[in-house]
């Protein structure tokens, strides 16, 4: 069987959804276009002849002209939010729209024929398409950069603090190696602290805060009676990472501990946020809304749970919000509020900069230098970084990546961190190289990989003593298993004992990996040993996790976002170019409104048509057609109490919303307190009545009098529910 075209197929089901509208709003839309519909009728052929009516040219040339601005931004929300609904839309113009505005500026364009309503595929929710009867027409509105505007800088930031680097982290972990009591309780520096960063890392406190707090819910750092120690294993598979996923994932866990997919999910839309700003930048609604945007694009990662959700608990709650419309943007909104707790850490760790300050003093983000930088390249020969002196004192250039700069911190100290970071090798720093399992030669081996002339004698020199001096005595701490040598073959052929020799001191003496005496009572039960000595034990490796893999490429998160983003910088101003000015719209509005007043018409009537007008579906003089009107009340304000409870029982009857506005007495401008929402029921009272509403979006019931409402208002039709 042959496919449908996709096309078709979408305007088939444009008129399935008009035909399954409730028939008091079928026929208001049809008798608004076509005139008053007389029986018998055919539905059908009265959604053919609507079709009809938006194929002719001057039709649909007339619609294109009265588009707006706000209208345009509603329509391309509708295009780029997937699955769109009306608490997503609203989620979205968070901040420029109330709720109750997107509902009715939504309602007239489906009035408008621009906008339609359908089920989704289960069903369940209430979706907003564009109407593909128009896509051709609508083509050149249908733009990014309408959602996404670049202000206009009016200050310009003339300094950019340098951002993280892989000497600035090697830096700190090396400043980490020898400090654990670095953080109060409550997680902040302690003062000692602060003032030795400060000296060590002028300027960069706050920074190196940021990363503390990130290393410690990446479970690099871990907390033991000492204070924080490093966790070599899972650090060195930090390491492995490409350097804009260390940081991204060091700015997302420096807001909390997540789970593995949370990280991985917030770290790719970090990314995908910064590297889709281009070079006129975006405030922070701009970001946030540009957060909401990948969201809805890139929620279905393979193998990775949406924003806030996971495990088989996050999986019931998000089954269950599937069957509340309330929630059909709850990943989108999740991608908003980790954006805006993540804009800070990124500012100062480089992921973005300032650019600048609007007119109304609102910053400008660019992406940051650390997204600019070139990528390091993997094969190219090991930079000779390193220049060690007389004293042992070494300089450290950039060049390395961190898993090559991590080998050289485990017997360095750092001692002052510049473009160029001064380090110390010490006695201290190379016992405690020592302590990690390194060796003498292996010391030398890494100083001369990366030193462009021969490590200094009298450093080897130094080395050799003090590994002379450092095996001469060892410390262990453990279960050791002492036998004689009579003994010694029979027990390191017992298979149960044998496994748990970490090491053999001496002929008969071995250190045992078991760490409690319950296991050490296990082990010498299950071996069939009778005797046992001194017993201490040596610490097992711990197994890391790893760290999830962050899909990024310096060139954007996909190629397909690269190719948005310069798309959207190349057409920034076209939206606007091709809007009908003001004065062309209110051309049309003065000529209809003459074409009005030719017309001889009840004064009902007239208002009727004259609202049309203003809500734009009087396109042509054929629809100034008084038996279209039905005439109805949709508000009622200040004394008229009957007229209030009038408009709520009518809302009631045709599932409307209503609109209610009381006195703010915190309010000094005398701007009032808006409730929108369902109307559910009136209740009687002696002096009163209450209107029970269930609040949008919040989807609360409440009671509310209505004789105290300033104002009353029915949202017309059961729209986009």
């Amino acid at each position: 069987m042959k496919a449908i075209d996709p096309h078709i197929q979408d305007i088939i089901n444009w008129r399935e959804s008009f035909a399954t509208l409730p028939d008091a709003h079928f026929f208001e839309l049809v008798r608004m276009y076509l005139g008053e519909v007389h029986t018998p009728y055919n539905k059908p052929k009265l959604i053919e002849e609507l079709g009809a009516f938006l194929r002719k040219e001057e039709h649909r040339k007339r619609l294109v002209n009265l588009l707006s601005e706000s209208d345009v931004q509603l329509i391309c929300a509708v295009h780029f939010i997937q699955n769109a609904t009306l608490e997503k839309v609203a989620a979205f113009f968070a901040g420029q729209y109330s709720f109750a505005s997107v509902y009715e500026r939504l309602l007239n364009l489906e009035e408008r024929l621009i906008l339609y309503r359908h089920s989704d595929d289960k069903a369940e929710n209430t979706i907003i398409s564009v109407n593909p009867m128009l896509d051709d027409v609508l083509a050149p509105f249908l733009q990014e950069s309408v959602l996404l505007s670049r202000p206009v800088i009016a200050e310009l930031n003339q300094s950019f603090e340098s951002g993280l680097s892989p000497e600035l982290l090697a830096a700190f972990i090396s400043f980490l190696s020898v400090t654990s009591d670095v953080c109060k309780a409550d997680g902040s520096f302690k003062k000692r602290t602060m003032a030795v960063l400060e000296e060590i890392f002028p300027g960069k406190v706050k920074m190196l805060h940021c990363v503390t707090a990130g290393f410690i819910n990446l479970s690099l750092l871990k907390e033991d009676e000492t204070g924080f120690v490093l966790d070599r294993t899972k650090l060195e598979a930090f390491a492995q990472l490409d350097e804009i996923s260390q940081y991204a994932l060091v700015c997302v866990a420096s807001q909390g501990r997540f789970s593995r997919s949370g990280l991985t999910r917030q770290a790719q839309l970090l990314l995908a946020v910064a590297t889709g700003i281009g070079q006129g930048g975006y405030t922070r609604t701009e970001l946030l809304r540009s957060a909401f945007l990948i969201s809805e694009k890139d929620n279905d990662i393979p193998g990775v749970a949406p924003i806030g959700q996971t495990g088989r608990f996050a999986s019931m709650l998000a089954r269950s919000r599937e069957k509340n419309a309330l929630n059909n943007g709850f990943s989108a909104v999740d991608a908003v509020s980790a954006m805006d707790r993540l804009i800070d850490s990124a500012l100062l760790l480089g992921l973005l900069a300032e650019k600048g300050k609007t007119e109304q003093g609102e910053s400008i983000f660019v992406q940051g230098s650390l997204l600019e930088s070139p990528e390091r390249p993997t094969e190219a020969p090991c930079p000779k970084v390193l220049n060690i002196d007389a004293g042992f004192t070494v300089t450290l250039l950039p060049g390395l990546p961190l898993k090559e700069l991590l080998p050289l911190m485990q017997f360095m100290d750092i001692q002052q961190f510049d473009t160029a970071a001064q380090f110390e090798i010490s006695k201290k720093s190379v016992m405690r190289a020592f302590d990690a399992g390194l060796t003498q030669q292996k010391i030398v081996d890494t100083l001369a990989t990366f030193c462009p002339y021969e490590v200094p004698q009298n450093l080897c020199v130094s080395l050799e003593d003090w590994h002379n001096s450092y095996a001469s005595v060892a410390l262990y701490k453990g279960y050791v298993l002492q036998v004689n040598k009579e003994n010694a073959a029979s027990i390191e052929r017992n298979p149960a004992i044998a496994r748990h020799i970490a090491l053999t001191l001496a002929a008969g003496m071995y250190l045992l990996d078991i760490e409690s005496d319950a296991q050490a009572k296990a082990l010498i039960d299950e071996s069939g040993v009778d005797f046992i000595g001194t017993i201490k034990s040596a610490a097992k490796p711990i197994e890391s996790a790893g760290f999830p893999t962050i899909l990024f490429d310096r060139k954007g998160l996909t190629g397909q976002r690269q190719k948005e983003v310069s798309a959207s910088e190349s057409t920034d101003k076209a939206a606007p170019s091709v809007l009908t000015s003001e004065e062309a719209r209110a051309q049309h509005f003065d000529s209809m409104r003459a074409e009005l007043d030719k017309l001889n018409l009840l004064p009902e009537q007239k208002d009727g048509l004259l609202d049309r007008i203003k809500r734009k579906i009087i396109l042509t003089p054929e629809q100034l057609r008084p038996d279209s009107v039905r005439l109805e009340r949709v508000e009622a304000s200040g004394m008229d109490f009957s007229g209030k409870v009038h408009i709520i029982e009518s809302a009631i009857s045709s599932s409307s919303m209503v609109e209610l506005e009381y006195e703010n007495p915190n309010d000094m401008a005398g701007e009032g307190v808006m409730i929108v929402g369902n109307p559910l029921s009136v209740e009687k009272m002696e002096n009163d009545a209450l209107i029970r509403i269930e609040l949008i979006p919040q989807h609360e019931e409440k009671l509310f009098s209505i004789g105290k409402a300033r104002m009353v208002k029915r949202i017309r039709g059961s729209v986009l529910r």
